[in-house]
């Protein structure tokens, strides 16, 4: 299983120093909240993997301006403005080059792109909520028995009724719930060691 950092903020201190493990920590975090923002973006599968490269070799380089003092911004808010930077930058480079063929398709992808001035762009957040759910599932679920997994997957994730669970588990209703509970609060606590805040709802 993988270890589990104790802080984001030691995590972001390793990326800065050069960790070994450091990255792959950081990539199974963030990278598919990146990606799925650039593919919320409009941008198809390819220009979205060339953005996201894009976006982790600017945090390698920018890593060392972003201040951690809370009252200056998070780290979650710096991350997405330099995505929808390089985003905006990849939509104008294609925009470019079909304007004189009228597609309307890249017109459109523009406009979604929040501005420079604009709050924090709602897709990004939806995606690292669920990269998040998906980093911290993938530590709990080593954590317990394979029927309280199964318990909370079927119900919270799959939204199967816990009637229906526990008759495929053989196993009571009160059962099915008591182990969702408590796969649930055991995500929320290992997301909650990293210093982040998770508002997805599991219930």
């Amino acid at each position: 299983m993988n270890e589990i950092p104790q802080t984001r903020a030691s995590l972001l201190l390793r990326l800065g120093n050069e960790s070994q493990n450091a990255w792959p920590e950081f990539l199974s975090i963030y990278e598919s909240a990146l990606y799925g923002f650039c593919r919320a973006k409009g941008l198809q599968d390819a220009d979205a993997r060339d953005v996201l490269q894009d976006v982790l070799t600017a945090v390698m380089k920018k890593l060392p301006d972003w201040d951690s003092d809370s009252s200056k911004g998070s780290f979650r808010g710096w991350l997405f403005r330099v995505a929808r930077n390089i985003a905006i930058d990849e939509v104008k480079r294609k925009a470019k080059k079909v304007t004189a063929s009228g597609d309307t398709q890249v017109g459109r992808m523009l406009a979604e792109v929040p501005g420079p001035n604009d709050p924090q762009d709602q897709s990004f957040e939806t995606e690292y909520q669920r990269a998040l759910l998906d980093w911290a599932s993938s530590q709990v679920k080593n954590e317990v028995r394979e029927n309280t997994w199964l318990s909370f997957r079927m119900t919270a994730l799959e939204g199967q009724k816990a009637e229906q669970v526990a008759e495929a588990l053989g196993v009571s209703v009160g059962t099915v719930y008591t182990a969702k509970c408590r796969v649930v609060a055991r995500i929320r606590n290992v997301i909650a060691v990293m210093g982040e805040e998770f508002e997805m709802s599991l219930e």
